[in-house]
């Protein structure tokens, strides 16, 4: 699986800049019971940190967390796009953009988090993740005959906010997810970012995008991506499957083969600095 993934990589067009996307929990890194403990492997992180400095090359995360959790969880870079809440806030070298209709606000959420926690919050291995504009009901250390019983009164809870259009929800793996409804997935964010390479680099992209989740498939479709790969076993409409997180690590050591790679800035000393929109596709504004 990895050297059919690497070998769709070498076929790319030989002038496309590389775009190299992916989620982050159980894509990069194995699934932990409490979300605030992952981390990055040392060689996933070492692998991402070199393609990045590579000319040809741009990385970037596209995950359901906040972008400062992403930056917390993988001590990665600068110059590598995070995209968090699903691609509702997007950062990359100091700019940042957020959806317009983005409001930052915790008000709404720390009211669903006490009926959440009212309704769920007593079952042993249940972890309420507030995202102060977003909660995700985590079930992963729950125990396996409750947790269909936990997502089900997780969404019975939430349905006063989602009949009136105040949040939308998303299924994810074991776990409940409710974001503000704004009609924006990780598809979005995949052709925000194409995008935005493009104007940088004044030339086409080849994009591949790694993930496991059902949120991913927005991904696997979107407009800007030429390569899916999904991870794990499940169902997907992805081209290419890898069995595991380590998988995803061999294939980005794979690509980043050390004569290969060209230094970000070798030749003027500096690397540079991205032009980050202030605006996205169908979108405008920012922070």
């Amino acid at each position: 699986m990895v050297d059919e993934v690497l070998a769709a990589l070498e076929r790319r067009p030989a002038r496309a800049q590389l775009v190299l996307l992916s989620d982050f929990d159980g894509t990069l890194t194995a699934f932990t019971v409490d979300p605030s403990k992952s981390r990055l492997r040392d060689e996933t992180r070492q692998a991402l940190e070199a393609l990045s400095f590579r000319d040809d090359v741009t990385v970037g995360l596209v995950s359901g967390r906040r972008v400062d959790d992403l930056k917390h969880c993988t001590a990665l870079p600068p110059q590598i796009y995070l995209a968090g809440l699903h691609g509702l806030e997007i950062q990359r070298d100091g700019q940042a953009w957020h959806h317009p209709d983005l409001v930052e606000s915790r008000d709404l959420i720390d009211t669903v988090v006490a009926q959440m926690d009212a309704a769920v919050g007593h079952v042993d291995g249940v972890r309420l993740e507030h995202k102060g504009v977003a909660l995700t009901v985590h079930v992963r250390g729950v125990a396996p005959p409750s947790k269909q019983a936990v997502l089900e009164e997780a969404d019975l809870v939430a349905q006063p906010w989602l009949e009136s259009g105040a949040l939308r929800a998303m299924d994810a793996k074991e776990a409940f997810e409710l974001l503000p409804n704004i009609p924006w997935n990780k598809g979005d964010a995949v052709q925000w970012i194409v995008e935005d390479i493009e104007s940088r680099v004044g030339r086409p992209t080849w994009c591949v995008f790694f993930g496991d989740d059902v949120t991913d498939e927005d991904a696997f479709e979107a407009t800007g991506t030429d390569l899916s790969v999904v991870v794990g076993r499940r169902p997907s409409a992805a081209q290419l499957r890898l069995d595991s997180p380590a998988d995803v690590a061999a294939v980005l050591t794979g690509v980043n083969p050390p004569h290969r790679a060209r230094v970000r800035g070798e030749s003027s000393g500096n690397p540079p600095r991205a032009q980050v929109r202030d605006g996205g596709p169908g979108s405008g504004g920012g922070r």
